[in-house]
């Protein structure tokens, strides 16, 4: 009767093994990812370039 208590005990430890792989593997497909390239802060700097030059230009040409 100890065995298959041990065996049982084993087998339920692998499934909970296997349970947490897989709820992990869902959590991975929710988590936010990061970026490598911040793009954000490179347009937003162009863009904030563009008006500062035309900005510029405008005062120049006045």
């Amino acid at each position: 009767m100890n065995k298959e208590k041990t065996k049982n005990t084993l087998a339920e430890r692998h499934a909970l093994k296997r349970l947490d792989k897989v709820e992990e593997n869902q959590r991975k497909a929710y988590e936010k990812k990061q970026n490598d390239f911040p793009w954000k802060q490179l347009v937003m700097g162009m863009l904030f370039g563009i008006i500062l030059l035309l900005m510029l230009i405008q005062m120049i040409v006045k």
